[in-house]
């Protein structure tokens, strides 16, 4: 493929496509060794004054981040009336990859998985971000030594520069939580996206499959052997009222560590010192919740202006069958 853009990365494949923007695998010919890297191309389907703000808000996120299991932004650059972005490249699979209908995942796995994503999704809080995203799509499994990885930032939200006022609609059905199809998110949206993943990798399905109840919220519990313990957890991660939800991750680690403590399977801390550290988080969260409950009051159904979908994961992705046509078709 001879595809070279701004005469330093040279386009390999295409990883992901979506209503947002492309993703390519390249090589970086300036750098020592040509390594691999991920180049995102700007590529929205509905035009918007806000795509190219979020694009750029994305990077400078990411910038700001600096945790093992996000990925890093290189440089964020205009090249011949585009815009692009170029992220550190994770070698594995998204786990969207890791699911076929009617397969289950353990509750084992499943706790794992979650103590592993709170932990990750925790230091996005802390940075006064919500990712707005959360989905097996956009978390990629290293090949190497399998941690978990949290990518596409294209639907964030940041706190520190954003008001609490009514956004484009972002996310992804099934996943995102009802006050964020309205246009508002805040961390609990998150963790109900987070809970939903868990509950199709449980139970094997779709949850924009699963039945619901008189009050919108999902019915799993028979599609599935799982300890009332965890159930619990889950139900209160996925609450359709913001307000009823964990108010942070921490709240919801500390629960699975004291499960973890019942089964004596895996030593943890106390949940008390978790409260100790997190308390700043958890008072954000509060207030963050009331502000969308007053919010959703003032403003009642907010119009979609436009669904962003996810980019894709970044494994495994689809040559282009023309070179043009790799970036401009």
């Amino acid at each position: 493929m001879n595809i070279i853009v701004d005469g330093r990365y040279q386009i390999i494949k295409r990883l992901g496509k979506g209503g947002f923007a492309h993703t390519y695998l390249a090589k970086n010919l300036a750098a020592l060794g040509e390594p691999q890297c991920v180049v995102k191309q700007l590529r929205p389907k509905v035009e918007h004054p806000r795509m190219l703000q979020l694009f750029k808000l994305e990077a400078a996120i990411l910038d700001r981040f600096q945790h093992s299991q996000i990925p890093k932004t290189v440089e964020c650059f205009e090249h011949q009336g585009d815009f692009f972005m170029v992220q550190d490249f994770v070698a594995g699979d998204d786990l969207s990859k890791e699911f076929t209908i009617g397969h289950r995942w353990s509750e084992a796995k499943v706790i794992g998985f979650l103590r592993e994503m709170l932990k990750v999704l925790g230091y996005v809080h802390q940075k006064q971000a919500i990712h707005r995203d959360i989905k097996p799509a956009n978390i990629i499994r290293r090949w190497d030594n399998g941690q978990l990885y949290l990518i596409d930032f294209g639907a964030v939200q940041d706190l520190e520069g954003d008001s609490l006022v009514p956004m484009t609609v972002v996310g992804t059905p099934g996943y995102h939580a009802p006050e964020q199809a309205a246009g508002l998110a805040t961390f609990g949206s998150d963790i109900y996206a987070l809970g939903m993943t868990a509950i199709q990798f449980l139970t094997g399905h779709y949850p924009l499959h699963l039945p619901k109840n008189a009050a919108h919220e999902v019915l799993w519990r028979d599609l599935t052997k799982v300890s009332d313990r965890l159930a619990t957890i889950l139900e209160q991660m996925t609450r359709v009222e913001c307000i009823d939800r964990y108010d942070c991750t921490m709240a919801v680690l500390a629960d699975l560590e004291t499960l973890s403590r019942c089964d004596n399977d895996i030593p943890v801390s106390s949940s008390r010192s978790i409260d100790a550290e997190f308390s700043h988080q958890r008072l954000t969260s509060k207030i963050m919740t009331m502000a969308i409950l007053v919010g959703l009051g003032l403003v009642g159904t907010v119009g979609v202006v436009s669904r962003i979908q996810s980019v894709g994961g970044m494994g495994g992705g689809s040559i282009s069958d023309s070179p043009l046509d790799l970036m401009h078709e």
